[in-house]
């Protein structure tokens, strides 16, 4: 048990490991364009499979909860734009227990090599977020942009919170309530009752993915060298994942220089399963961004945004809902702010970010500012995101 506690607590999410030890193993996952293969490595081998014919190249870390099985729901359409290559960590999915130390890290490396890749975009998610990190640091040349899902980078602790929360699933598991145990925890958003149960059906159909030992020799924490990451990073994570994974997704956007980071609603820490068709648009537009054209009318709700702001007049009439609420705390703050900037001098429209919000750049008499925007319905101002520039 306390080794699937681990487990679980390297994973930032909860399951049912233990109780699956009769289970028959998991089938190859459906989807394939390529037959898979193994690639041997120090000590074991891995099972791999690759899809797609695309100039672009995408390497899938899967969770510490399943095996590459997570990214069915994305994979068909991620492989008809780029090349892409998934596989079953060591004591994952198909890929044999390891037996002795061994390198995650280079795992990754070997993989790639195998796939014929030389760079890629990096996606992981959960601590295989913290893998692709690690890899990003490792070998900087062979990384093209990251993606981090949920990530759990080693360097930063666990709160109270998240301990009381896993010991609480943890009981329930003992008790025998698997399903209890899985709705109450944050692997999914509440009330997605239809995933709980291909949850249950996907861990009962592969026990080894949370039974395995794991001698993995560990990286020196990452935490305290993000700001060596230099390529385009986005972070995801799912609006009802559990606060460390927020506060983690925070930093991360923080520390590594350029980074964005984007949330997901109605989803949990799964966010690749829950929202497939969300999340396979959000990564390809990052991968491979179509060309930057404001969405019409967000130079000039910007316009009238800042003017109002500096004001203290905002008309909350034509904001979305949160947003208003939001502008109404903050209004007197937000006027300070606004007004000690001086006059407005220009605005630079300079990107469409991986949420689908317009990037601006403005200039004023005392300083420069990145805004983020995005119009609803009637051009109602539902996004607006704020960033002094150094």
């Amino acid at each position: 048990m306390k080794r699937v506690a681990r487990a679980l607590a390297l994973a930032g999410c909860l399951l049912p490991a233990a109780l699956f030890a009769s289970a028959s193993p998991a089938q190859p996952a459906p989807g394939a364009f390529v037959p898979g293969a193994f690639v041997d490595v120090p000590g074991g081998k891995l099972w791999y499979e690759t899809c797609g014919s695309g100039s672009k190249t995408l390497v899938l870390l899967h969770d510490g909860v399943l095996h590459s099985v997570v990214w069915d729901d994305v994979w068909p359409d991620l492989c008809k734009t780029f090349h892409v290559v998934r596989y079953d960590r060591r004591g994952y999915g198909r890929s044999p227990e390891a037996k002795a130390p061994y390198s995650p890290v280079e795992d990754v490396a070997a993989v790639m090599k195998a796939a014929g890749m030389d760079h890629a975009t990096i996606v992981g998610a959960s601590n295989g977020g913290g893998i692709a990190v690690e890899f990003t640091l490792a070998h900087p040349r062979q990384v093209d942009k990251l993606v981090l899902v949920g990530p759990d980078v080693s360097g930063f602790s666990y709160s109270d919170y998240f301990q009381m929360r896993m010991a609480e699933q943890m009981a329930k598991l003992a008790s025998g309530d698997l399903e209890g145990a899985i709705k109450g925890s944050w692997v999914l958003a509440r009330g997605d009752d239809a995933n709980v149960q291909r949850l249950i059906a996907l861990e009962k159909a592969s026990p080894q993915d949370m039974n395995h030992q794991d001698p993995a020799t560990p990286s020196p924490p990452a935490a305290p060298r993000l700001g060596e990451i230099k390529v385009p990073t986005l972070v995801l994570v799912g609006e009802d994942d559990i606060a460390d994974n927020q506060a983690k997704a925070g930093a991360l956007e923080y520390a590594i220089h350029g980074a964005r980071r984007v949330v997901v609603r109605k989803a949990g820490h799964l966010v690749y399963m829950e929202q497939p068709a969300e999340f396979t648009q959000i990564v390809s537009r990052f991968v491979d961004p179509p060309p930057a054209v404001a969405s019409a009318g967000t130079e000039q709700a910007l316009r009238r945004v800042i003017g109002e702001m500096q004001r203290g007049e905002p008309d909350y009439s034509r904001m979305g809902p949160v947003l208003a609420a939001a502008m109404r705390r903050q209004v007197e703050a937000g006027k300070r702010f606004m007004t000690a900037l001086g006059a407005l001098h220009s605005i630079q429209f300079d990107s469409v970010d991986a949420g689908g919000a317009d990037v601006f750049t403005t200039a004023f008499d005392k300083g420069r500012i990145e805004w983020r925007i995005k119009l609803g319905d009637g051009e109602r101002v539902d996004g607006l995101l704020m960033k002094p520039l150094r």
